[in-house]
């Protein structure tokens, strides 16, 4: 949906891993930087947890500005297939289409919850004249016009949801960086977490720091439009983040993805199977 910017430094997205020894091996050598994965690294470590295939259930993504892609999804699905998570916090709701694909693809027993903005429409409403041309170059201007059309279309991949799938789910309406996270309880009793809000580094650096918290030591956090032609802070961000620990990346998405602590060692052991 948007032009990719420049790898970081370092990487070489031409030459991603191609295996799960593979993979194995560069989180073994110990050194930080973003490590490029093929799909299949996923999808393989996902078929050696399950004796049947693992389906996916998905709708066709939004094909306005703002959405994750099919590739993305099918990334996002095989690591919630992997970490198999109690709970799965979401910055950034927008539309709902992320968040429908996790109630939708985690176990029964797993709760959701998903936080964005709420009524907005007043303060953007000048960001409905913003060009294609705008939107797809002014990362402030895109955020904006993604606050807007939150605001106006609300969470519509979430209006006709299983009632068993809306009692796992709890939506929250307020600006990510005043969440109370001890106060919501939820300081490191999250597994898996996808940071798809604002795009600045202030919002970036205050949403990572809560995930942290969330997990509590071990668990994946997802960050989105990592190398987006337009929201270059999320980048600038991840690079700094990839110098301190292996930070992967699925190339041809927006995918970077932190696995911490137990959740590594259940990433990279694909050694049970569910009963």
């Amino acid at each position: 949906m948007t032009a990719r910017a420049q790898e970081p430094a370092g990487a070489d997205p031409a030459r991603p891993i191609e295996t799960p020894e593979g993979l194995a091996s560069r989180f073994e050598d110990g050194r930080p930087g973003v490590a490029y994965i093929k799909p299949k690294v996923l999808f393989l470590k996902t078929e050696a947890l399950y004796d049947a295939p693992v389906p996916l259930s998905i709708h066709l993504p939004s094909s306005g500005i703002g959405s994750i892609s099919l590739l993305e999804a099918a990334c996002l699905t095989a690591l919630v297939r992997i970490v198999r998570p109690r709970r799965i916090f979401e910055f950034g709701t927008f539309l709902g289409y992320s968040t429908s694909l996790f109630l939708a693809n985690s176990g029964p027993g797993c709760q959701v919850v998903s936080v964005d903005l709420g009524d907005v429409t007043e303060s953007l409403a000048g960001a409905a004249g913003y060009s294609d041309a705008e939107l797809r170059s002014d990362d402030r201007k895109n955020d904006d016009h993604l606050r807007l059309t939150q605001a106006r279309m609300g969470p519509l991949y979430l209006r006709d949801l299983a009632e068993d799938d809306r009692a796992r789910l709890t939506l929250l309406h307020q600006d990510s960086r005043t969440l109370d996270i001890k106060g919501l309880g939820l300081e490191g009793a999250v597994d898996f977490v996808f940071v798809d809000g604002g795009h600045d580094l202030e919002t970036i650096a205050s949403d990572t720091e809560r995930a942290r918290r969330m997990l509590g030591g071990s668990g994946v956090i997802v960050w989105h439009d990592f190398n987006s032609g337009i929201h270059g802070e999320v980048t600038r961000y991840m690079t700094g983040e990839s110098q301190k620990d292996v930070i992967l990346s699925v190339p041809g998405s927006m995918l970077a993805v932190g696995l911490y602590g137990e959740a590594r060692e259940t990433a990279l052991n694909a050694a049970f199977r569910p009963g």
